[in-house]
């Protein structure tokens, strides 16, 4: 009886020789080199640069809400003023605070998002006014403020935070504002308001066609104003009378007619049809 060949194949030799076993997909990935300090440096630079796009993009959408906000407050207010007049005899409230409850019925409406002191200081902000180069104190004094600190007699007191300007209030006007052809005998240019009702009426020296002066239009004055929002965005307009065109801080604006739009801290000198950017013709 022959027996078989029990002898033993060494492993090297059953796969092909001893260097065989390194060559392993197992040892291979053992073996194989990690990241260099260049490829390192690429990742980090491109997860900066999304990471910076990311923050840039959350940013903008804030203050586009913010801003949306603001314009759904103005349009609402705008609503509200054309009621009252309709039912005062085409006469505006002494202050916009004036229209709540029966008018307004939410007092955060008086509360734009961009005010960082939630509507219980000046409505027209220092640092706003230092942007626009305003050297002007007028709207730094209590008296023209709708809030808790305002001073106004005829004011609603249960209105304690406001961060909008209301153009036609019965703040005490600055004498000399108005400059242009004579007015008639019994007019009185007293209180803001006052002021705004010559512009819409009359016009001013700034608003002249053909060297005639011109009323403005109730679709172009504002009625109330936020400021709040100038560090969004610049539009082009006058930075005041006769000066050139330049990117300004941006206003959001209700007007007279209830229009809400955004426009330069002058707003005389918002820019209209047919005047270009580049010449300020």
């Amino acid at each position: 009886m022959v027996r078989a060949n029990t002898t033993a194949v060494p492993i090297a030799t059953r796969t092909g020789g001893v260097s065989s076993r390194f060559n392993s997909p197992q040892t291979s990935c053992q073996t194989r080199r990690g990241f260099t300090l260049l490829e390192m440096l690429v990742v980090i630079v491109i997860i900066g640069i999304l990471g910076s796009a990311l923050v840039v993009s959350v940013q903008s959408g804030y203050k586009q809400a913010r801003q949306a906000n603001c314009k759904s407050n103005l349009r609402q207010f705008g609503v509200a003023l054309t009621i009252y007049r309709g039912e005062n005899d085409n006469q505006t409230p002494d202050w916009l605070s004036n229209l709540y409850p029966d008018y307004v019925d939410d007092r955060s409406m008086y509360v734009c998002r961009s005010d960082k002191n939630g509507g219980r200081d000046a409505p027209v902000a220092e640092d706003y006014l230092a942007a626009i180069r305003e050297k002007s104190s007028f709207y730094k004094k209590p008296a023209t403020w709708d809030n808790a600190n305002g001073t106004g007699q005829t004011r609603n007191k249960a209105v304690e935070t406001c961060s909008y300007c209301y153009e036609f209030s019965a703040a005490e006007g600055v004498s000399g504002w108005y400059s242009g052809k004579k007015l008639p005998d019994n007019t009185v240019i007293k209180t803001i308001a006052d002021y705004k009702w010559v512009q819409m009426t009359y016009g001013d020296a700034n608003n002249t066609i053909n060297s005639v002066q011109m009323p403005y239009s109730a679709s172009r004055i504002p009625i109330i104003r936020c400021s709040h929002h100038w560090r969004d965005m610049k539009i082009y307009g006058r930075g005041g009378p006769g000066q050139a065109i330049s990117r300004l801080p941006i206003t959001i604006n209700v007007a007279y007619a209830g229009n809400v739009f955004v426009g330069p801290p002058y707003w005389e000198g918002t820019l209209h049809p047919g005047e270009t950017q580049s010449t300020g013709q």
